[in-house]
C-alpha cells in the first residue's frame, strides 16, 4: 500500500483487501489495519465495487484509483481521491474527490487535490487532467476554477444529469 504524504494529509491507496473490508463494512478491522478512525459516512463515499473490479480487470490500475484522505491531526478517514481510471493513451486522467462535511472548507481537497496530481505528472504517465461537476455544484466548481482549470463544455449526461467540464494541463499552478 502507497501513501502519498502531503503537509496535513496521507492519501491512503485502497488496495483490493481494504476495498473488501469497507464494501463488507468491517470498520473496526480497516480502522485496525490503517491505525485510524473509519466513520460510515466514509465508507459510504467510496466506490469499493467499481475499484475492485477495475483492479480485478486491471492489477496495475490500483495505485490511480480510490485514495483515502487521512487526516493526521484527527486520526481519521475524512474523504477520498483518486481518478476514474489510470492515465488513457493521451496521459489523460480523470479526478474524482470528496471530503466527508464536517472537514470541508479547510483547504483538504485543495491539497489532496494537489499532492494526488503532482503524484500523476512525476509517473511521467499523466499530463492532462480533467473533471466533471453537477452544473450547480458552486463549491465544487470554484475549487477547481482556482487550481487552473477551465470551463470546456456544459453537457447532460443520461445518469448523472446536468454536467460541466473543465480541464487542465499538468502540473497544476502554485
Amino acid at each position: 500500500m502507497s501513501v502519498i504524504r502531503s503537509a496535513r494529509l496521507d492519501l491512503v491507496e485502497l488496495t483490493g483487501n481494504l476495498l473488501r473490508l469497507t464494501l463488507e463494512r468491517d470498520l473496526d478491522a480497516l480502522a485496525g489495519l490503517l491505525g485510524v478512525e473509519v466513520s460510515q459516512e466514509w465508507a459510504d463515499l467510496i466506490p469499493a465495487r467499481e475499484n475492485l473490479k477495475a483492479i480485478h480487470d486491471e492489477p496495475d490500475a490500483q495505485p490511480w484509483l480510490s485514495r483515502g484522505i487521512v487526516l493526521r491531526e484527527a486520526g481519521a478517514l475524512i474523504g477520498e481521491v483518486g481518478f476514474h481510471n489510470p492515465p488513457d493513451e493521451l496521459a489523460v486522467v480523470e479526478l474524482g474527490y470528496e471530503v466527508l462535511p464536517a472537514f470541508r472548507r479547510r483547504g483538504v481537497a485543495t491539497e489532496a487535490i494537489r499532492a494526488l496530481t503532482d503524484w500523476a505528472f512525476a509517473t511521467g504517465d499523466a499530463s492532462t487532467v480533467y473533471v466533471t461537476i453537477a452544473h450547480d455544484n458552486a463549491a465544487s466548481i470554484g475549487l477547481v476554477q482556482s487550481l487552473g482549470f477551465t470551463f470546456q463544455e456544459d453537457y447532460h449526461d443520461p445518469v448523472d444529469g446536468q454536467l460541466v467540464f473543465y480541464e487542465r494541463a499538468l502540473p497544476l499552478p502554485r
